[in-house]
């Protein structure tokens, strides 16, 4: 061999030691990380987070773009009490990590802590915007929160926009896409006790006086238990603070319908986005303002048009059979029959609801949620019962036909809405006379009547935490380890890693009662 030939062999040989020493150094890096993580962990299952905390902050000075380490020392800094440093560490998790969606989660619940509503909102939001088509799974975190602000229909439309999300990675028939219409019903069903918000807004509106959320969430109270000064009040200062917000506007809509102010509601209305009202929603809201116009035709065609779309609203049932009284065809003995048959469908709804066997009975719940007026709920178990029975083509046919007509209720819902904004233009002080009913389900002063903690159904408690575990994806995943309270037989709910407690009442920590009545704690993966 020449010298050249030596050379390049020299040259070749030194190569292949460099990669050869290089991967024995990677390897052994590997391994120390490795052996470094598991005494952390270990420290941290004793309970030594300050030890934990310095071998993490040691260890991020090495490897500064550890996701894993930033985690984990912000939950070593929570559990000794640092706060800010905590923070500090969570908010190193980068959008695109795979830790992220634990450490928003965190952070989340430390400013919750804290009294800070409005703070955690925009946290998520913020981190939900970061991650662009994949962030609905992030905002489904706030939904407890909004649940316990009065601000119902807001949940409902993240379950229903993490369910379009699912379908449209064709998940739509999986157990999580199924459980989103189940936590759609139970939204519908279960609200927390007038007591329990009470006390939780006492305590956090001490923490921070100032959270414009809490003052929302004081008003929606307000409008549910008829208190309509105390409303009024707190709506002036969340406009005040966000005059644009729908969620603030919603509430006010809420509040002139109740205390009969036409021009508040139609001012309100301009505010709220498009498909944010239902097409019931808005024929109700048109029979409100025809009857301050004392306009009785036009008020009995909207409230029948209403109740085509959601014939379970027996309040406007009255209202129409008051109207049409001598007027029309249908005697008290066919209003009967009709309210009869609604509470039939309705009971069998809620024990198909409770049987939990979405592939066996999924297409009778999706013909009763289309006879009850919840087309989302019907879309949703159509789904399922299509993937269970791919080869009926009826079942199909029957999605598409009610797939169309929500796009076309969509679309006539926004054509009323600008109706109802300019129709009737001389209602707009209010009378003196008692307020009208206002068309939504809803009588006045008598809104959402408080159930007792003691008398919801046990199954409901279980199902509705557990919904709220399982329908959030990215590090979550569904299932139920340990239950507070629960039904002496649980219903049929996978098992997995996941984590969570139902507290009834209040849980102290620091000294300060500051949990809602029902606590949802999740340990993620």
């Amino acid at each position: 061999m020449g010298q050249i030939g030596r050379r390049w062999a020299m040259v070749v040989g030194l190569a292949i030691l460099a990669v050869a020493s290089g991967s024995g150094w990677r390897w052994w890096e590997v391994r120390q990380d490795r052996d470094e993580f598991r005494r952390i962990e270990v420290a941290i299952r004793e309970g030594l987070y300050a030890l934990a905390a310095r071998d993490l902050a040691d260890y991020l000075r090495r490897r500064p773009e550890s996701d894993r380490a930033a985690y984990l020392l912000g939950t070593c800094e929570k559990a000794a009490g640092h706060a800010r440093e905590a923070e500090a560490a969570w908010s190193r998790v980068p959008p695109d990590s795979p830790m992220n969606g634990q450490a928003v989660a965190s952070r989340m619940d430390l400013l919750l802590e804290q009294g800070r509503l409005a703070d955690a909102e925009a946290l998520v939001e913020r981190a939900s915007a970061a991650r662009g088509t994949g962030g609905i799974a992030l905002r489904m975190l706030l939904l407890p929160t909004l649940i316990q602000e009065g601000r119902r229909r807001e949940a409902t439309q993240i379950v229903e926009a993490r369910w379009h999300e699912l379908a449209a990675r064709g998940e739509a028939a999986t157990d999580q896409a199924i459980n989103l219409g189940r936590l759609h019903m139970e939204l519908r069903w279960n609200l927390p006790p007038v007591e329990a918000v009470q006390a939780y807004l006492d305590e956090v509106g001490r923490l921070a006086p100032n959270d414009d959320r809490i003052r929302l969430a004081r008003a929606n109270l307000a409008i549910r238990l008829g208190a309509w000064d105390d409303a009024d009040r707190n709506l002036a200062e969340c406009l005040r603070r966000r005059p644009e917000d729908p969620a603030v506007h919603q509430s006010r809509l809420e509040w002139a319908t109740h205390t009969d102010h036409p021009a508040e509601a139609r001012d309100a209305l301009k505010h709220l986005p498009p498909g944010w009202l239902s097409l019931a929603e808005c024929h109700g809201l048109s029979a409100w303002f025809a009857s301050k116009c004392g306009d009785t035709d036009r008020e009995r065609r909207e409230i029948d048009a209403m109740l085509a779309e959601s014939p379970e609203d027996f309040e406007a049932m009255k209202r129409l059979q008051g109207l049409d009284r001598g007027s029309s065809n249908r005697s008290p003995a066919d209003w009967r029959r009709l309210r009869t048959e609604v509470e039939r469908d309705q009971a069998r709804y809620r024990e198909l609801h409770r049987r939990n066997q979405p592939a066996r009975n999924a297409e009778e719940i999706a013909r009763l949620a289309v006879r009850l007026g919840h087309p989302f709920e019907a879309i949703v178990y159509l789904t399922a019962a299509i993937a269970e029975e791919p080869e009926q083509a009826q079942l199909r046919l029957s999605l598409r036909s009610l797939e169309q007509t929500q796009r076309h209720n969509v679309e006539e819902a926004q054509g009323a809405v600008a109706r109802i904004t300019t129709d009737c233009r001389g209602a707009g002080a209010p009378s003196a006379a008692k307020p009208a009913p206002y068309y939504g389900g809803k009588k006045v002063g008598q809104a959402f009547q408080p159930v007792p903690l003691e008398k919801v159904r046990p199954e409901s408690l279980a199902y509705l935490s557990f919904f709220f575990a399982s329908v959030v994806k990215g590090r979550f995943s569904g299932g139920i380890n340990k239950m507070a309270s629960g039904p002496r037989k649980s219903p049929r709910i996978p098992r997995s890693p996941t984590r969570l407690e139902i507290l009834p009442g209040h849980e102290r920590r620091g000294g300060s009662r500051l949990l809602p009545t029902l606590r949802l704690t999740l340990a993620l993966k």
